[in-house]
């Protein structure tokens, strides 16, 4: 999307997966660790992460295809 490809197939499917693999929590789980710290000694989980960018990619998508226009004009 950032790219200016909101109509791309990639992005429906992306925003499919997570329109369908949303909780019953509103959030979307993540068993996995999200970042690493050492490999091998200790690894990171942002709890954040898990809230945050699946919302935010969801209200881009929806601003892009509902605006006047398809393309990011700054930022992310």
């Amino acid at each position: 999307m950032a790219t200016g490809g909101v109509d791309d197939p990639g992005v429906a499917r992306g925003i499919a997966y997570l329109t369908v693999s949303q909780g019953a929590d509103g959030f979307w789980n993540e068993p996995r660790y999200t970042a690493t710290g050492f490999p091998r000694v200790f690894y990171l989980r942002f709890h954040g992460y898990t809230k945050f960018f699946p919302l935010w990619a969801l209200a881009r998508y929806r601003n892009l295809k509902s605006g006047n226009t398809r393309a990011v004009t700054f930022g992310m």
